[in-house]
């Protein structure tokens, strides 16, 4: 808990980063979503 008061930023760029990973896996992610719910 101290950590993220101490170096907020630090905690955007890991969320921006993780973000950022996620990204590519996006399109595939929904393309599955949609074969599974139809």
């Amino acid at each position: 808990m101290e950590q993220g008061f101490k170096d907020p930023y630090n905690f955007k760029y890991f969320v921006g980063f993780l973000m950022a990973l996620a990204l590519p896996t996006l399109p595939a992610s929904l393309t599955w979503l949609g074969v599974l719910a139809s």
